[in-house]
């Protein structure tokens, strides 16, 4: 089963053998849990356990399972005997009305697939699961191991975020100060020599400090850096859980861009929407 306190990649191997039965699962990404399943013939009534046993372990990812034709002794083969009669009669009946020259042969009538066929090869189904079960318990290792990989990966991208964001907190009152001289510097400018009201001068400074106020956006990013960090700690199912903060953290980071005209911060925003695609990435290999 699946350990509970370790988040997964959706990509890996396992392989089990036992008897004679060879099992072998890979899995990938998909949205949602896609069970793909080859056996032999002899082998299709299995079908819904072993599918029964990936859903069991597995919540995301196209898994596809291949267990090869065993090796069986003492095959014994049916004949239908009242079928191939059938073919035969069904087949002279044709040839005389359509006058077709030539005899109906054995090589034709063992061509048919119906007529001739193998008993079901007795199986150890204790040696099936245990060969499906050691298949499964290597793919959980392997999808356990890189989930580890991605997760150090993600956890260091959000680092990087972080000292971005602390960036553009940093210059947070500079850019407020800046505001001011601007609007005044414009006003000066437009007015050359004529009196400033200076309460005035004040109140337009207000509103375009408040347009370009960015406190509530970096209150709520590094609430969902909080939450963020939590939920890649948990070792849960992740991936669709962290789809909804990447969003988040999109839509606040182009907020900040939008308000704030400086070099310094637009720098730090594209950096940081630069990392959050790259996290975007990481978490749809995650389970």
């Amino acid at each position: 089963m699946v350990n509970e306190m370790q988040s997964q990649s959706m990509t890996g191997y396992g392989r089990g053998m036992a008897g004679g039965f060879r099992v072998e699962v890979r899995s990938c990404n998909h949205k949602n849990l896609d069970i793909n399943i080859n056996l032999p013939s002899y082998l299709f009534h299995h079908d819904p356990e072993i599918r029964k046993q990936i859903k069991k372990n597995f919540s995301r990812g196209r898994i596809d399972v291949f267990i090869p034709r065993q090796e069986v002794e003492g095959v014994k083969l049916k004949v239908n005997k009242s079928l191939a009669a059938e073919y035969y009669k069904a087949l002279t009946s044709l040839k005389e009305e359509l006058s077709i020259e030539g005899g109906i042969g054995i090589d034709f009538l063992a061509s048919q697939r119906d007529i001739i066929s193998m008993d079901e090869a007795e199986i150890d189904l204790g040696d099936l699961n245990k060969a499906l079960g050691t298949a499964i318990e290597e793919l959980i290792t392997t999808r356990v191991e890189e989930g580890v990989n991605l997760i150090d990966d993600i956890t260091e991208r959000l680092d990087l975020i972080e000292n971005q964001l602390k960036a553009v907190e940093d210059k947070r009152q500079a850019i407020v100060d800046a505001a001011g001289t601007r609007l005044r510097e414009r006003l000066i400018d437009l007015l050359g020599n004529t009196p400033i009201d200076e309460t005035r001068i004040v109140q337009e400074t207000a509103i375009l400090i408040e347009r370009s106020d960015i406190t509530e956006e970096i209150v709520r990013i590094k609430s969902h850096f909080k939450q963020f960090r939590a939920i890649l700690a948990s070792g849960e199912a992740i991936g669709k859980k962290i789809d909804f903060f990447i969003q988040e953290l999109r839509r606040e980071v182009n907020t900040i861009g939008s308000k704030v005209q400086d070099v310094d911060v637009s720098t730090s925003v594209v950096n940081m929407k630069h990392e959050i695609e790259k996290i975007k990435e990481q978490v749809q290999n995650l389970q």
